[in-house]
């Protein structure tokens, strides 16, 4: 276990966590108090091994006592660890299948040098999840939410895709890229939004979105911009992070989920859109075949 929650956790004793670590897991990154696993636990039985994983140790203490109280400890556990650094060996090193991986309302994207997700993490992801493995990823604001689901979709190596019940649940489009920035306040559009104008490749100065095409580990990929087809193509790898907002793939096609896919929600979620009757912005991915 990670010490203060900083550095990376160098091995776990699954045996020691979970009474039965043969099951399959489902993992909350950045689960802050903890209740959404614990309700999805108090749900679904004990079919499932549940963990949270987060930094504040306060917090984690506090879910573990809950959990014992509902006498659900065997089989759900909040662990002190940084998910980005740790994820090869949270992910990597479990006995039996990871069968979801959630990340919900993480920091705004105005803050966004404290996301959790990124290139390092979703590379993890896609190196260690087996087939079948699911990434849910929600956020009440749509250019986090955007972020998020741009990362996976850049990173992942051509191992993720859009689940199918993007095809047969209610849906809602994605904004356009310039619609997201008319719609945010000045002072809270980030350093992203401010890019745009500067951006330059080669000492020329661009404006406009990325437009990288992404393909599978093994194949090439290319990059260009309407009106410049004389710019050399350019892979995942070479996109910054701090471009990908404005990367156009082809996941925004498939819209944004309408309700929760898992059935449980968080308190954040239960707050935006039952209180304040705003959005939630959800997309549910699948590790698909290599």
């Amino acid at each position: 276990m990670s010490p203060n929650g900083k550095q990376p956790v160098e091995i776990i004793d699954w045996g020691a966590l979970f009474e039965d670590p043969s099951k399959p897991l489902v993992v909350d990154l950045g689960c802050g108090a903890g209740r959404y696993i614990l309700l999805m636990a108090h749900r679904n039985g004990r079919r499932q091994n549940y963990l949270g994983v987060d930094v504040h140790k306060a917090l984690l203490d506090r879910a573990n006592g809950w959990a014992a109280a509902r006498s659900l400890s065997d089989s759900v556990h909040y662990l002190q660890a940084n998910a980005v650094a740790s994820a090869s060996v949270l992910f990597g090193s479990y006995p039996g299948p990871i069968e979801l991986v959630s990340i919900q309302y993480p920091d705004p994207q105005q803050r966004r040098q404290r996301h959790v997700v990124g290139r390092e993490l979703v590379e993890a992801l896609a190196s260690v999840l087996k087939p079948g493995a699911r990434v849910y990823l929600a956020s009440d604001f749509e250019d986090t939410a955007t972020y998020m689901r741009n990362a996976f979709e850049l990173y992942g190596a051509g191992r993720f895709c859009v689940d199918d019940i993007h095809a047969t649940q209610l849906v809602f489009p994605c904004k356009p890229l310039t619609t997201l920035v008319k719609t945010r306040e000045p002072s809270s559009v980030g350093t992203l939004f401010m890019r745009e104008k500067t951006r330059t490749r080669d000492g020329v100065r661009q404006q406009g979105p990325v437009s990288v095409a992404t393909a599978g580990p093994n194949e090439a990929t290319s990059e260009g911009e309407p009106g410049d087809p004389g710019q050399e193509g350019r892979g995942a790898s070479s996109v910054d992070e701090d471009e990908l907002l404005w990367f156009q793939g082809s996941w925004q096609q498939a819209g944004w989920l309408g309700e929760n896919p898992i059935g449980v929600p968080t308190e954040r979620e239960v707050y935006v859109e039952k209180a304040t009757m705003g959005r939630v912005y959800r997309i549910l991915l699948v590790r698909s075949v290599p």
